[in-house]
């Protein structure tokens, strides 16, 4: 078995004993060509899912009521902290499978996988164990009504084994990102969203409950897995499954890089899945569903933006590995002004529009969720466009960086939640999640960037100022202006009023970003390594 490489130095040897330059840059050339079919197919996925949601969220919420669908969102957020298990396993997978692709050496990368697949099957076989004591444990903790409490375990063990399948079977299948064919795995979620929906449906019209609803997303995801295995076998053929193939370098290759993976997760889990789990604690189940609903607005725009900065990371991983730090300063910079832009024209539309859009959306009973919505969607217009932060300190092995952010942004979360929904309520939640994005996202996080990419401060601010401000004034203003002229009382005219901010709002573009900078732009990102 052939040595890893550990340094710098010994993986550019490896690069040209094993391919040479010339084979480097035509890997690089294909890789920047399939990020293009990357962020269009997950714009897609993210687009279908959003008009799945759209269309069926209001009836599934109403045909299980507030109370079940609140128990629904509880059973997720606990598992979802089950995600911290992943132990910063996908994150290296996706650093260093990336990089011994563009070396072409399959024996490195298959290394990487059996080992892997190991350790998922460990962690997989826990978060069963884990699921069941939880079962009978942490519900009781929660104000869920007593007749739906049974419900609830059962519901919470399918949805925990639907989690360890996940990881049992994520190497084979749900790895492709990592060979940078996020297309076919995308397209693979348009089809098991699909699905899933519509035998969601007509189990709900049924009259199917909280157990049938979960072992939905069981039959569904394991579809998904198992396609995605497939898919991954047929298109990379030398990839090759062995039962206990772990390999002593590539487990300290993955823990290395893994370890500061993980601990991000764990830390950005408490941020996540807290405001559900307090809401849950102090008031009740319906609450959560009212809250739910406004933040579930906020993870679709984020998904937006994940859908760019996610398929970055191989990207930045191989300027990385090339010393082209220029290009990946290029990239933050140049990808948070133009964020910031679609954030902040999407933030003051929000402002004028989310009440028309909540009302007309789920009916009467939930103003609360329209003001929530409001509350959060500036700080989320703040946070966003660093997302392509992370992507640069994932792809550059300073992801313990992210580590400390995170961990300084959840403490402040959960002191102020805590503190303030004793006075505030909801409204006491979504201040103290607020508050810490804007200090976190607006202030230390470009300040770290700069330690790893070096570049002028006060002029990177003035940067994307220059691209927020005007956004948010055209977007807002223009909002207010056809809410007062014509309310937005029916979808009719819902739609075509922000359908016209949108357009107008995007062709602004043109009196802020020039095509000169525009064709730059793409010339440079798109240039040959």
């Amino acid at each position: 078995m052939r040595q890893f490489c550990f340094t710098r130095a010994r993986f550019e040897n490896s690069c040209h004993f094993h391919s040479g330059p010339h084979y480097i840059i035509k890997i690089m050339a294909g890789i920047v060509r399939q990020f293009g079919k990357n962020v269009f197919t997950s714009w897609t996925s993210l687009a279908v899912r959003i008009i799945l949601v759209f269309l069926v969220n209001p009836f599934i919420i109403h045909t299980l009521g507030d109370d079940r669908y609140g128990v629904w969102v509880l059973v997720v957020s606990i598992i979802n902290y089950m995600t911290i298990l992943d132990l910063g396993l996908k994150q290296a997978l996706i650093r260093f499978i990336s990089k011994f692709l563009g070396l072409g050496d399959f024996d490195r990368i298959n290394s990487i996988l059996n080992t892997a697949f190991v350790i998922y099957m460990a962690v997989g076989l826990v978060v069963v164990a884990v699921t069941i004591l939880l079962s009978f444990t942490a519900l009781g903790w929660f104000s869920i009504p007593e007749h739906l409490l049974s419900q609830a375990r059962l519901a919470l063990i399918i949805v925990g084994a639907t989690a360890a399948l996940n990881f049992i079977l994520l190497c084979w299948g749900d790895s492709l990102g990592a060979f940078h064919r996020y297309d076919v795995s995308y397209g693979l979620m348009i089809f098991e969203d699909i699905l899933r929906t519509t035998a969601i449906v007509i189990l709900l019209k049924n009259g199917g409950g909280l157990v049938p609803f979960a072992l939905v997303f069981l039959a569904f995801g394991l579809l998904r897995l198992i396609s995605g295995a497939i898919a991954l076998k047929k298109l990379f053929p030398k990839i090759k499954l062995k039962f206990g193939g772990t390999d002593k370098e590539a487990f300290k290759l993955l823990w290395g890089y893994g370890l500061y993976s993980f601990l991000v997760s764990v830390a950005w889990l408490l941020i996540s899945n807290t405001d559900n789990v307090l809401i849950g604690y102090f008031l009740d189940t319906s609450a959560v569903t009212k809250y739910a609903i406004a933040a579930g607005f906020i993870v679709y725009l984020r998904s937006a933006v994940l859908a760019v900065s996610f398929p970055l990371r191989p990207v930045i991983s191989h300027y990385d590995a090339l010393d082209k730090i220029e290009n990946i300063r290029f990239i933050y910079t140049q990808g948070t002004k133009y964020i910031y832009f679609v954030t902040f024209l999407i933030g003051g539309g929000t402002i004028f529009f989310a009440d028309s859009l909540i009302h007309l959306w789920m009916g009467p009973g939930y103003e609360q969720t329209a003001l929530i919505l409001k509350i959060l969607v500036i700080p989320a217009a703040v946070f966003l466009p660093q997302l392509v932060a992370s992507s640069v300190l994932f792809g550059t092995e300073k992801h313990r960086y992210l580590l400390y952010i995170i961990i300084i942004e959840g403490i402040i979360n959960l002191v102020l939640s805590v503190i303030l929904v004793r006075y505030y309520g909801l409204l006491g939640i979504a201040y103290g999640t607020v508050i810490p994005q804007v200090l976190v996202y607006l202030i230390i996080v470009p300040r770290v960037i700069r330690t790893v990419l070096g570049f002028n401060l006060w002029r990177y601010y003035r940067f994307i100022f220059t691209s927020a401000a005007p956004a948010f004034a055209f977007a807002a203003a223009l909002s207010y202006t056809l809410k007062t002229i014509l309310p937005p009382d029916n979808w009719g005219i819902f739609i075509g009023e922000t359908a016209a901010v949108a357009i107008l709002s995007i062709l602004s573009a043109r009196w802020i970003f020039d095509r000169e900078e525009l064709k730059s732009v793409l010339e440079r990102f798109f240039a040959r390594p």
